[in-house]
């Protein structure tokens, strides 16, 4: 993804998270500055939850990148996984060290990324 489609994806994140907020504090609120647009206000919950879903649209397109740039690391690091390899290194090991390098902590996450980069690992040959 061009940088400035990320910055573009960014700025949109923020500007309807900060929607969504208001929107969460201020359902029903007769002040609410969504009666500019919708007078009635039993679609407060309706507009927070629309909200709610872009938001999460736009994690989602902003996160698939980065699942991008760990395999471009890993196919950055080809020469040196297998030279790893030929030393008798298995996948695991493999993808042990390099979270490590990246300062990944143990937990949920970090099994998500090491079944990613195993993953990846059995792609490269």
């Amino acid at each position: 993804m061009k940088n400035s489609v990320r910055k573009t994806l960014y700025i949109l994140l923020v500007i309807f998270m900060l929607l969504t907020f208001y929107s969460i504090f201020n359902a029903g609120n007769p002040n609410s500055f969504f009666r500019f647009v919708i007078k009635d206000s039993s679609y407060d919950i309706t507009i927070t939850i629309a909200l709610s879903l872009i938001v999460a649209l736009l994690v989602i397109m902003l996160t698939a990148g980065r699942e991008n740039s760990l395999r471009h690391m890993l196919e950055i690091n080809r020469d040196h996984i297998l030279d790893l390899r030929s030393r008798g290194k298995s996948d695991d090991q493999i993808a042990e060290s390099f979270l490590k390098e990246l300062g990944g902590k143990k937990g949920f996450l970090y099994s998500l990324a090491k079944r990613r980069v195993l993953h990846y690992l059995t792609k490269i040959e």
